[in-house]
């Protein structure tokens, strides 16, 4: 009876007498990974403030990845595929050092994968250990205003381009047109501003509101934004806006700005471009930092 009682158990797979348990998926890793602390001084200049990370799925080198000279606090960001504020509780010294990646990318790795990959790395090198919460944010919608949209088609090129500048090198000072806008050539996408007296002047050529959008989420430091227009562009259009009142002004802009009134940065989206910026509150994760080691074990 006991014999017939146990043969039904198993034929029927009851949760107290499992048939076999299933194994988890190995963890995502790279093929090989070196991890260094990175020099005080940068590797070449002009360097990017925050490092360069180059290489991975969707680039020129799929099977390359590499980070050099990038704070921890970017390379957590990253790794997690969030902004700078999403990443909680983390120590001070993750804005201060710098690392350097090396990492082969297994074939057709997604950057979702990659992404994981790094994780793991961040795991088994700096014995990372985190927990997930749900946070409110401030987000803007940037929208077509009721006024409608008032950005012009972009202009063709009027003539030969001639090449465009090789990537690294330093931005140019800008030639400015009577009213102040930097002047730049038709029929390339590019986009350059200037802050003169307390007021910004920005000159977009073949841009779309997603180039603008960005301009826009660090001129409200750093702010959250979703671009809602549904607009592609190409565009060519100008900028005009007073920094008074702005995050992160610098305070000789501050002091100008009565110098030469203009209108807040809310006002000339809509004025100007026929846009505007909506103000709500999103729900995201952030990534609280539970543990995180300072050095990383040796390769």
């Amino acid at each position: 009876m006991k014999t017939l009682l146990l043969a039904a158990l198993v034929e029927f797979g009851l949760p107290n007498l499992p048939r076999g348990q299933a194994q988890a998926p190995a963890p995502l890793t790279f093929e090989v990974a070196s991890v260094r602390v990175a020099d005080r001084e940068p590797p070449r200049r002009p360097m990017p403030a925050g490092g360069d990370i180059t290489g991975g799925p969707g680039s020129a080198d799929p099977a390359r990845l590499t980070y050099s000279w990038v704070y921890m606090s970017r390379i957590l960001a990253t790794a997690f595929g969030v902004a700078n504020d999403q990443i909680g509780n983390r120590p001070d010294w993750t804005g201060q050092e710098r690392f350097d990646i090396a990492a082969n990318v297994p074939p057709g790795a997604t950057k979702k994968q990659v992404n994981e990959m790094m994780q793991n790395l961040l795991k088994e090198r700096f014995h990372l250990a985190f927990h997930v919460e749900r946070k409110d944010f401030d987000v803007y919608d940037l929208v077509v205003a009721k006024g409608g949209l008032k950005l012009k088609a972009a202009a063709p090129a009027d003539g030969p381009l001639p090449p465009a500048p090789q990537p690294g090198t330093r931005a140019r000072q800008p030639i400015l047109d009577q009213d102040g806008f930097p002047v730049l050539l038709a029929g390339r996408a590019n986009a350059q501003g200037v802050t003169r007296d307390g007021i910004t002047r920005l000159t977009f050529r073949m841009s779309s509101p997603t180039e603008l959008r960005g301009m826009l989420a660090l001129t409200l430091g750093g702010a959250r934004m979703v671009d809602k227009t549904g607009l592609t562009g190409p565009y060519d259009f100008k900028l005009e806006f007073s920094r008074t009142g702005l995050r992160g002004q610098a305070a000789a802009d501050a002091a100008d700005s009565a110098s030469e009134p203009g209108p807040d940065l809310f006002t000339a989206l809509e004025k100007q471009l026929g846009l505007k910026l909506e103000k709500s509150t999103t729900k995201l994760d952030v990534i609280m930092i539970d543990h995180l080691d300072r050095q990383p074990t040796p390769n």
